[in-house]
């Protein structure tokens, strides 16, 4: 194919050592492009014109300030974090040390294995080239960098393999014009998402519908990415960065393009989106109407084609009308997309012809820029220069296309669908070989799209192989249990095994329905231990759970007494030993603040931070004035849109993953990009919620396999396995909503709260970086807590979970010590006294604190041997309290502060 053979050259324009030897860096691409068997990549230098216009316009041409030329050379010496004042210092490289490096790249280079193909070639050197570049140079100073080296020294806040997708996405040429040369280019932006969401995924009755409910659009709107990358190549799609998604390794394993270091084993975790941001290589109209239909068509047929096959393995297919199932699928999935060309007819985009979305002065603003740098800059101005205003007015059009929404009538029928209570039930046990079990209960009645989403793994087990065979979502029984499941196998083993022994001659032939995976977490830790122990439903250690009415539901059968009896017996054999299961999980969703201005680039930090310290310095003065005239902050660029995907791609594939699965008892139901919704098990809440706040923010570090949170850390870089991975850094936040539910309570409805506490955390007093949490008791009292992450204090910063967990400590036993559960109680009768006749509280901090001293002193006892001074804790605890109550805004709400202390008092039953 020779666009992909244009691609090639322009993916190669640049070698990826450019950095360490500016002068010579040409000759190295051609060296490098010859190895690779592809032509002269100074024929590329049409699509590096625009792609470096739009990331480096403002430096000055140095004719027109009187200085010597290569004034603003310079060396590489740091590497700028693009969204924030983070950086990395680079210690200098000797001119052996760079000779050494060089020739390594040439033996890396000419050992590759490269497909004839120039399709394939692009696929694999685009997916491969920084893992062999990386693993050549691993445990080497230089191979820290390799992942994040940048694509100019003199503006080095974006790496080179950011410029390099790019540059290959563009699709331009040089032509002959009066004389000289003429660049032409014909490029579209082009957004389309895929939904309903909420709607959509929130519908579920079992945490399995749940999590299919996200992986199906997340696979579908991959369905409509992966017509783009076959027809265009990955480096296409802007955002969401397709490096490393496990569906897309999957797609070139397909292909048969060897993958180094494939992220397909986690295939099962939906990282997609729902909306992707592309650069179309053509402007014609008709053209776009055509692409965009044929993806939607591609989307609702790939959904059809779901349907149809799950019916089919159950003997559906044929009892159900196809006028039904077409009824019931119409309208899904919603697609929505708007595109801005950045050509008008034959002439490259001007700000002037995007008037109709923006203010008189903007568009003023962005000529004034434009004519200086026509004068003043470096870069002979194009369209490069107006990706910022451009995606802008993409944006505003695709916000007005979903304001169009479609409408569909709803029809009423007398027996609804158990799971959405909008279409007709059509599906229960007994129809074709359907029966009461893990895709159905006794007591349901589903549509065809619940119960689509409900069996789906039946389907993908045939599109993904082993992947989803056996797959099953735990239940929140199972996540609530997981703690006691992990001490039974460690100190409960025996016991474990007669219970599961009894359990099998309960349920017979049944028996397989009760069997699920251990939670990732049980079976990293414990290893060979789990490999001879069956783990069944979480359900099935709550001995109120142990009824006739749940084995009949639940497996079908009906159970004796005695059966029941000798259940229980076994069960408590169990539990004498190990403790009791608690029947509370957490649901946790987390998502990044304010990331339409991320994406808009309003949120960018000073323009100043996009150049090295030493070239800002050696700039200009006027030149400086000017630029920063037209804007204080950095302009909103492809590459960093690239940046900001690469980062949310490291933190839900590298980070979140690790941290909810491998370190924690969780269970992610998807991470794609700054959204994140996992289940986790109450011992390890706060720990996983802080973590996941932390990495967000690459205010993490790595010792050993363990991720340790450390504020310190403001560079924007996590070192992981020998390299830096670039996350959103320190200027981004983000906020968690979590809630605490028993469970049986309906999972619609704590889906429901976690939404709605999402939100309350990004309402907080002084706005978002917050988590507000809702503890749900079984009882139906609900309390809820609001707070900010961190706080400063005049010992410096207050990590709010931190304190929590202190909490949790003394209310379940610490050194010695241990808070009555009546404390917030007390507490809260000590501070209605303060309120004056107006019942105002006259909340003086000296009258505070001496009230909380005394009530903590009141309410400590001893329970063992005291290993520290009862005075300092009571001196210690009552200063977290008064600086908790005044710094987090608490002090305005009494409740808020007091579901604080009980929620703590809570979780202390399960944190160790």
């Amino acid at each position: 194919m020779s666009e992909f053979n244009d691609k090639l050259k322009q993916f190669l324009h640049d070698p990826i050592d450019k950095c360490l030897d500016i002068p010579d860096h040409e000759r190295r691409a051609k060296r490098y492009a010859e190895l690779f068997g592809v032509g002269d990549v100074s024929e590329a230098s049409s699509s590096d014109q625009i792609a470096s216009c739009m990331e480096r316009s403002f430096l000055p041409k140095e004719v027109e300030y009187g200085l010597p030329k290569d004034a603003f050379y310079q060396p590489f010496t740091e590497i700028r974090h693009p969204f924030s004042d983070g950086k990395l210092d680079v210690p200098e490289f000797d001119r052996s040390e760079l000779d050494k490096i060089f020739s390594a790249f040439e033996e890396l280079f000419s050992s590759l294995d490269l497909p004839s193909e120039d399709d394939k070639k692009f696929l694999y050197l685009w997916r491969n080239l920084v893992e062999y570049s990386f693993e050549k140079f691993k445990g080497t100073e230089f191979g820290k960098y390799v992942p994040i080296l940048p694509a100019d020294t003199r503006i080095p806040d974006h790496s080179i393999w950011e410029h390099l997708k790019v540059s290959s996405a563009i699709n331009s040429k040089w032509m002959p014009h009066e004389n000289k040369k003429q660049l032409l280019q014909n490029n579209s932006l082009f957004v389309m998402s895929i939904g309903p969401v909420q709607s959509f995924i929130s519908q579920a009755r079992k945490t399995q519908d749940f999590f299919m409910g996200s992986f199906v659009l997340s696979y579908l709107t991959f369905k409509a990415i992966e017509k783009i990358v076959k027809d265009y190549g990955p480096t296409n799609i802007v955002y969401p960065d397709m490096h490393g998604q496990p569906l897309m390794d999957n797609y070139l394993k397909g292909m048969n393009i060897t993958v180094k270091h494939s992220f397909d084993r986690f295939v099962q975790q939906p990282t997609i989106p729902n909306r992707f941001v592309a650069i179309l290589p053509f402007t014609d109209g008709a053209k776009i109407v055509q692409l965009a239909k044929s993806l939607e068509e591609i989307v609702k047929a790939e959904w059809i084609n779901m349907v149809c096959a799950v019916l089919n393995k159950f003997g559906l297919l044929s009892e159900i009308k196809d006028e039904v199932i077409e009824k019931q699928n119409k309208g899904f999935p919603e697609v929505y997309w708007a595109a801005i060309p950045l050509c008008k007819g034959e002439l490259d985009l001007v700000p002037n012809d995007l008037s109709d979305y923006f203010e008189e002065d903007e568009i003023k603003r962005w000529n004034e820029l434009k004519t200086f740098l026509d004068k003043c800059g470096d870069y002979t101005v194009n369209v490069g220069l107006l990706y910022q205003l451009a995606y802008s007015a993409l944006e505003k059009s695709m916000g007005a296309r979903k304001n169009l929404r479609d409408f569909e009538q709803v029809e009423e029928y007398g027996r609804k669908c158990h799971l959405c209570g909008e279409k007709e039930g059509v599906i229960s046990a007994g129809k074709g070989n359907l029966r009461v079990g893990k895709y159905i209960s006794a007591t349901e009645t589903l549509c065809t799209m619940c119960f689509t989403k409900r069996a789906l793994d039946v389907y993908l087990n045939d599109v993904f192989g082993n992947a989803f065979k056996n797959f099953s979502f735990p239940s929140t029984a199972e996540i609530a249990c997981s703690d006691f499941k992990k001490r039974a196998l460690v100190k409960g083993k025996k016991e474990l095994g007669e219970y599961l022994e009894t359990l099998e001659e309960v349920l017979g032939n049944r028996f397989d329905q009760a069997r699920v995976s251990f939670l990732p977490n049980i079976q990293k830790t414990l290893g060979d231990v789990v490999h001879d122990v069956e783990n069944v439903e979480g359900d099935l250690f709550l001995e109120e759970r142990l009824t006739k009415k749940e084995f009949k539901n639940e497996f079908g059968i009906s159970v004796s007494d005695e059966q029941l009896n000798e259940l229980k017996k076994k069960l408590r054999n169990l539990t004498k030993k190990v403790g009791n299961p608690s029947p509370y999980y957490a649901v946790i969703k987390l998502d990044g603040d304010n990331m339409g201005k991320w994406l808009s680039g309003a949120q960018l930090p000073e323009i100043r931070k996009v150049y090295n310290s030493q070239v800002w310095e050696k700039l200009p003065e006027d030149f400086k004035k000017e630029i920063q005239k037209f804007s204080s902050r950095k302009v909103l660029t492809p590459a960093i849109h690239a940046s900001v995907s690469t980062a949310l791609r490291n933190y839900s594939l590298e980070l979140v993953r690790h941290i909810v699965e491998v370190e924690h008892l969780g269970k992610l139901v998807y991470a794609g990009g700054d959204d994140v919704l996992a289940f986790v098990n109450l011992q390890d809440l706060i720990y996983v919620m802080k973590k996941l706040r932390a990495a967000f923010s690459g205010y993490v570090r790595f010792e050993g396999d363990n991720i340790v949170v450390d504020w310190n850390n403001d560079t924007g870089f996590v070192a992981k396995d020998g390299r830096y991975l670039l996350t959103m850094g320190p200027n981004a936040s983000a906020s968690c909503g979590v809630v605490i539910a028993h469970c049986k309570a309906p999972l619609k409805m704590v889906l429901d709260k976690v939404n709605e506490m999402e939100k309350k955390a990004k309402e907080i007093d002084s706005g978002k970086d917050a988590f507000a949490v809702s503890l749900i008791k079984h009882s139906g009292q609900m309390r809820e807590v609001v707070c900010k992450w961190r706080f400063n204090s005049g010992n410096g910063v207050i990590d709010t979970g931190d304190m929590i967990l202190e909490i949790s400590r003394y209310f379940k036993g610490w050194n010695g010590l241990t808070l009555a559960n009546t404390f917030p109680y007390k507490l809260y009768v000590a501070i209605e006294k303060l309120k004056n006749r107006d019942g105002v509280y006259s909340l003086d901090s000296e009258i505070l604190k001496s009230e909380l001293r005394r009530v903590i002193n009141r309410s400590l006892e001893s329970i063992d041997k005291v290993t520290e001074s009862r005075d300092g804790v009571v001196d210690k605890l009552s200063d977290d309290f008064l600086y908790l109550f005044h710094s987090a805004g608490i002090h305005e709400n009494i409740d808020r502060f007091m579901n604080l202390l009980e929620l703590a008092r809570f979780i202390s039953k399960v944190v160790s």
